[in-house]
């Protein structure tokens, strides 16, 4: 055989392996995917913690502004799963906090401090006000439209502060416009559920002595307890010192950008935000209403409950925004319908 002719024959051959290798590899990796997608189900659907991640993927589409999407997720849970969850986001376990009033005889100078909690999964912002009297709900003083935190701080003489409750949201376009549930400000009540002043609904708020407390009241029941500023959201997070985020409660609510305030022991406040949705930083998810009772927790809070979250998650302290919010406005932050602001 000529010397070509071998050569041609060998880099065949070569060629024929080479391709043999390459069908090789892809099988191997072609078994591994189908293994490790095989795996990946059995651990998902058999599991107790594949229950959990279910239940927190499909709370995270419920906490959005897109929660009418959650009922294309029935693939991830049963009906009976998917019902349990709608009951501990729509209407979670309450506790009534103890009412004790503060000691008459503490007065404390008005200090403010914002510690940072990096995680891998989020960035916290901690916002740590020593007096208690300070800390007002101020409402958006347009009628159909709510107003961003900056303006809500500014217009009332703040120097710091948080988003509130919620609103009615016609449209998905953040507009802040109409709030919702109870809201109390400085003794004077702005909204009430339906104009119902004797309709229980969960709510966080101050006495006029400084006492944070929550619990699940009507209008008339806040005014006679002596509550000054009030409004309504959820879940609870820690009552009379005890951690209230249950399994459920945390795969109800998911990950996402979140605001919470809560009390101390020492009556300082303690209002807390976090970033989330991979929307600024790609590799944050957001926190978990356990993530954020955890939080408060070491800061030794007796009461917390949470706020409005994703896109309406925003705090400022001294005109300078702590977190880029999680949403798209002209203002880069999102119209409120009102705000927690610390008024000197």
């Amino acid at each position: 055989m000529s010397e070509l002719k071998m050569e041609t024959t060998l880099a065949t051959r070569s060629s024929r392996r080479r391709k043999r290798s390459k069908k090789r590899i892809w099988r191997i990796i072609g078994a591994i995917f189908l293994t490790s997608f095989l795996l990946g189900c059995i651990f998902i659907y058999t599991t107790d913690t594949g229950l959990q991640l279910r239940k927190m993927l499909v709370g995270t589409v419920l906490s959005t502004q897109h929660a009418r999407y959650a009922k294309y997720l029935g693939f991830l849970l049963t009906k009976t799963e998917m019902e349990e969850l709608l009951k501990a986001f729509h209407h979670p376990p309450t506790a009534q906090s103890t009412v004790t009033g503060m000691d008459p005889n503490k007065k404390e100078k008005l200090s403010v401090r914002v510690d940072t909690i990096e995680t891998s999964n989020y960035t916290a912002k901690v916002l740590i006000i020593s007096d208690p009297t300070k800390v007002h709900l101020v409402q958006s003083r347009l009628s159909n439209k709510g107003q961003p935190l900056s303006d809500l701080i500014k217009e009332n003489n703040g120097i710091a502060g948080i988003n509130g409750g919620g609103f009615v949201d016609r449209g998905g376009t953040g507009s802040g416009g109409t709030a919702t549930g109870i809201v109390i400000s400085k003794g004077d009540v702005l909204t009430s559920p339906r104009g119902n002043r004797n309709t229980p609904l969960l709510v966080g708020g101050f006495l006029k002595d400084g006492q944070f407390i929550t619990g699940k009241y009507s209008v008339n029941e806040l005014l006679n307890l002596g509550v000054t500023d009030a409004v309504s959201f959820g879940p609870q997070l820690i009552v009379d010192g005890v951690n209230r985020v249950t399994s459920s409660i945390d795969g109800a609510w998911g990950w996402a950008p979140r605001t919470a305030i809560g009390q101390a022991k020492d009556g300082s406040v303690i209002m807390i935000i976090t970033d989330g949705r991979f929307y600024w930083d790609k590799t944050h998810r957001g926190a978990s209403m356990s993530d954020m009772a955890g939080m408060f927790e070491k800061y030794h809070v007796t009461n917390a409950i949470a706020m409005d979250g994703g896109g309406s998650t925003t705090m400022i302290y001294n005109e300078q925004l702590l977190l880029k919010p999680a949403t798209d406005t002209a203002v880069g932050m999102r119209y409120l319908p009102n705000a927690w602001v610390v008024i000197p």
